[in-house]
C-alpha cells in the first residue's frame, strides 16, 4: 500500500470531521466518503484495509473533536496532558471506522456486484452499528453522529420524532454509502436521483404532524441568563461575589413578568445545599413570584460517606428541589480507573463527583399550574432518555465554557438539539458561555445567545405534550427502518437486473 493512500484516507477523514459541523459543506462529506470507499474497495490486502479505515477514522475524530484538547489548557496542572490527549484520543477512536471496514472488505468477495442496493445496505450497517457502538461503550460518547449534520435545518429533523437521532443516522450513512458507490460504479442516474430524493424525502417526512395533547396550557414566561464568565474566573473567591451579581442583574433586568428563570450550570459555585444565608439571599434578591433554576453543588452524606454532586436547584420562595446529575464526563467530574491515572480530575477539587441517583423529573407548580419538565446537566444532553412522566419541557443548562473558540459549543448543542425532537417538546438550554437557544419540539431555534456573549432572552413558550412514536417505541424503530429498506432495496435490484435482460434481449 503506498503511503499517499494512507495520507489521503486521513486527510478526507479531516475534511469529514470538518464538514459533519456544517450542513452546506455536505457536498465535502460526500466527497470525503468517495475516496474513503474506493481506497477500500481497491485493496484486497486485509491489514491495509484496517489502516486505511484507522487512518481515515483518526483524521475524522481529530479534526471532528479537536476541541477536547481545551479542557486540558484551562489550569496549569493539566497542560502536560494536552498533547497526550490530543492524538491519543483519535488514534483510539479511529477504530470504530477501521473495524467496519474490515467487515466491508472481507464481504466483498461473497457480494453479487449485481445487487448494488443490497450491498450498500450491509456495508452501511457495519458503519452503523460502529456508531451506536461508539454511543454505547464505555459510557458512550454520542457526539458528531451522522444525523448530526441536518441538526440546525429544523425542516429535516422532524423525522427524528418517528425513528429517533440513530434512525437519522442510518439513513444518511445509507445515503453516503449509495452516493460513493454510485460514483466507483459509474452508475449516474442512481447518484442523481438518490442525491436528490433523501434530502426531499426527510423535509416531506418532517412536515407530517406530530400528535398532541387536548389539554390547554398558558403560556410559559422564561428568561434564560448567560453570564459568559471565563473558565479561569469562575472559580475565583475573589471573583464569585462579581459573577454572583452580574447573574442577579441579568434576572431583574426590565422584567415585567412572574418567569421562570434558568441560570447555568454550577452558576453558583458553592455547595447550595449547606449555604443557607447565600440561598436566603438568592430568593430575596430574585423576584419572589418567579421561580429560579439554577446550577450549583450539592454535599451529602451517607453511612459516614460524603458525596458531592454537580445538580440543579429549583428554587422559589416557599421550597427547593434538587436534581442531581446521573450522567458524568470521564476524567472531567471523574477519573475512571483511579487506580491506573493518578491526576486529578478537571473540575475543580480534589473528590470526584457521585452520581445522582433520583428519578429524571421535576414537577413544577407556578401560575396555578403543574408541569413537569426533564432536568439534564451538561454532557447528559447529548444521550437519549426514557421516562414514563410525560414532562412538557427539557431543560438543560451547561458550561460550554471548557471548549473555548472551537466548534464544541455548536456541536454540544446538535446533539441537544435531537432530545426535543425524539419526545415532540420544547428545549430550554442555558450555558455559562456557550450557545443558549429555546426550540421548539421540531427543534427550530425559537431565541439564542450566541456564543461568547453575555446577556438574557425572555421568550412565551407553549407548553403542550406530544406522544411520538419514538418515545413509544424508541430504537426497536431501527429494526422496523432496516427491514423496510431490506425489502425496498431487493425490490430495486430486482426492477434493475429486469432492465439489464430486457436491454440485452433487444440486442
Amino acid at each position: 500500500m503506498k503511503k499517499n493512500v494512507l495520507f489521503q484516507n486521513f486527510f478526507f477523514g479531516i475534511v469529514n470531521g470538518i464538514s459533519i459541523s456544517f450542513i452546506y459543506l455536505v457536498p465535502f462529506t460526500i466527497i470525503s466518503y468517495y475516496f474513503f470507499f474506493k481506497n477500500i474497495f481497491d485493496q484486497e490486502n486485509k491489514k491495509k484495509v484496517f489502516f486505511l479505515g484507522w487512518s481515515f477514522g483518526t483524521g475524522f475524530f481529530l479534526s471532528s473533536m479537536h476541541w477536547i484538547i481545551s479542557p486540558f489548557l484551562v489550569f496549569e496542572k493539566h497542560y502536560i496532558l494536552a498533547p497526550f490527549v490530543l492524538f491519543i484520543f483519535p488514534f483510539m477512536m479511529g477504530l470504530f471506522f477501521s473495524i467496519p471496514s474490515l467487515l466491508t472488505s472481507y464481504c466483498l468477495k461473497f457480494l453479487n456486484r449485481d445487487l448494488f442496493f443490497l450491498n450498500s445496505l450491509i456495508i452501511s450497517t457495519f458503519f452503523f452499528i460502529s456508531e451506536i457502538s461508539r454511543s454505547k461503550l464505555f459510557g458512550g460518547l454520542p457526539f458528531n453522529l451522522t444525523a448530526h449534520i441536518w441538526a440546525f435545518e429544523s425542516q429535516f429533523i422532524g423525522i427524528v420524532s418517528y425513528v429517533g437521532v440513530f434512525g437519522l443516522s442510518f439513513f444518511t450513512i445509507n445515503w453516503f454509502v449509495i452516493l460513493a458507490m454510485s460514483v466507483i460504479e459509474k452508475k449516474k442516474f442512481i447518484f442523481l436521483t438518490t442525491f436528490l430524493f433523501f434530502p426531499f424525502f426527510i423535509f416531506v417526512f418532517s412536515k407530517l404532524n406530530i400528535s398532541e395533547d387536548k389539554k390547554n396550557h398558558e403560556n410559559l414566561r422564561i428568561r434564560i441568563v448567560q453570564p459568559n464568565i471565563a473558565q479561569d474566573e469562575k472559580w475565583d473567591r475573589s471573583l464569585m461575589k462579581k459573577n454572583l451579581e452580574k447573574l442577579i442583574y441579568f434576572s431583574n433586568e426590565s422584567l415585567q413578568k412572574k418567569s421562570f428563570i434558568v441560570w447555568p450550570e454550577v452558576a453558583v459555585p458553592f455547595f447550595l445545599n449547606e449555604e443557607k444565608d447565600l440561598l436566603k439571599y438568592i430568593k430575596k434578591r430574585i423576584d419572589q413570584e418567579s421561580i429560579l433554576l439554577t446550577g450549583a453543588l450539592n454535599r451529602e452524606t451517607f453511612e459516614g460517606s460524603t458525596k458531592v454532586f454537580n445538580s440543579l436547584y429549583l428554587i422559589n420562595k416557599d421550597s427547593v428541589q434538587i436534581y442531581d446529575k446521573k450522567i458524568l464526563v470521564p476524567f472531567g467530574e471523574f477519573i475512571p480507573l483511579k487506580k491506573f491515572f493518578k491526576f486529578s480530575k478537571l473540575t475543580a477539587g480534589s473528590k470526584d463527583f457521585s452520581s445522582g441517583k433520583k428519578d429524571k423529573i421535576v414537577s413544577v407548580k407556578f401560575l396555578e399550574k403543574k408541569f413537569n419538565f426533564e432536568p439534564s446537566i451538561c454532557y447528559e444532553a447529548i444521550f437519549q432518555s426514557f421516562n414514563t412522566y410525560g414532562p412538557e419541557l427539557i431543560v438543560n443548562i451547561t458550561n460550554d465554557a471548557w471548549f473555548g473558540d472551537t466548534t464544541g459549543p455548536r456541536q454540544h448543542l446538535a446533539a441537544s438539539i435531537f432530545r426535543a425532537v425524539e419526545k415532540g417538546i420544547p428545549l430550554i438550554r442555558v450555558a455559562n458561555s456557550g450557545i443558549s437557544v429555546v426550540t421548539d419540539k421540531t427543534g427550530k431555534i425559537l431565541g439564542k445567545i450566541k456564543h461568547n456573549s453575555a446577556g438574557y432572552l425572555d421568550y412565551e413558550l407553549e407548553l403542550k405534550t406530544s406522544k411520538t412514536l419514538f418515545m413509544q417505541y424508541g430504537n426497536l424503530m431501527i429494526l422496523f427502518i432496516f427491514f423496510t429498506n431490506l425489502i425496498l432495496f431487493i425490490f430495486l435490484d430486482k426492477s434493475l437486473q429486469f432492465k439489464k435482460r430486457l436491454k440485452k434481449k433487444k440486442f
